[in-house]
């Protein structure tokens, strides 16, 4: 087999397995543990997976091969604790979406997990976040508003100075660093100014929130559970939390 037929077979490959170890690649391909380390270092250096150790992972976003300065600016697989979890979330987050809606969209992992849906939905979407702005201009989709500002690239964030009160939107759709009875906190100082902004722009409220950060404080409080409208978190989070949510009258989706 060709190294490009054989490279061509490995990240197929990662699309059905987003985390592969080196022998099941070798196992996969019938080729020698040297050889897939070294179409692993090509494919890596092309910007079409990531290596990482003793194997690769899928790439989440556009090859940054002709961008360097895109290197790292997208969220990696092995960033999250739990992708498919995190996955499910994001999915829930767009089929709450109806046909023609406008969302804001805050910063996060898993709302950038939100872009590959989106793709397949008349949604408009408005952002400041970065990755999933570029990620959706990459994939051609007409429906988004990106919410201009100053760029603050550690946060990969564009930061406004100014309310705008034209916009309006049916959900904001935001991440959290912990859930627990005194609300939803956030760690990122300028992205938690952002989002509470965008909150003037929405109908509701809807926090994504991994489920190990359900009963946990991350951060400072961003939202109340009283003006939490959903969270969308997995089926492991903490049932007393999730008792509090629904007698607050929060609608929990547990994916």
């Amino acid at each position: 087999m060709s190294s490009r037929a054989r490279q061509k077979q490995m990240l197929e490959y990662l699309q059905d397995h987003p985390i592969a170890t080196v022998k099941q690649l070798v196992d996969f391909l019938g080729a020698s543990p040297a050889t897939v380390r070294r179409d692993i270092t090509e494919l890596d250096r092309l910007g079409q997976l990531k290596k990482i150790r003793n194997g690769a992972e899928k790439m989440l976003s556009p090859s940054v091969s002709e961008a360097p300065g895109l290197k790292g600016f997208y969220p990696n697989i092995s960033d999250y604790s739990s992708f498919e979890e995190n996955e499910l979330i994001a999915k829930k987050a767009v089929e709450l979406c109806q046909e023609r809606d406008s969302i804001f969209v805050g910063e996060g992992q898993t709302t950038f997990l939100m872009g590959k849906y989106l793709l397949e939905r008349n949604i408009h979407v408005y952002s400041n976040y970065l990755p999933l702005l570029v990620f959706l201009i990459s994939e051609d989709f007409p429906h988004l508003v990106v919410l201009g500002g100053q760029y603050i690239k550690s946060q990969n964030l564009l930061v406004s100075p100014e309310k705008n009160t034209s916009y309006q939107g049916r959900y904001l759709f935001c991440s959290g660093d912990g859930l627990t009875e005194a609300g939803l906190t956030k760690s990122a100082l300028l992205a938690f100014m952002e989002e509470k902004k965008m909150v003037e722009y929405v109908d509701k409220i809807i926090a994504l929130v991994d489920s190990e950060k359900i009963g946990v404080t991350g951060g400072i409080p961003l939202f109340t559970l009283e003006q939490l409208d959903a969270v969308i978190t997995g089926k492991e989070a903490d049932p007393e939390i999730i008792a509090l949510l629904e007698s607050k009258n929060v609608a929990v989706h547990l994916v």
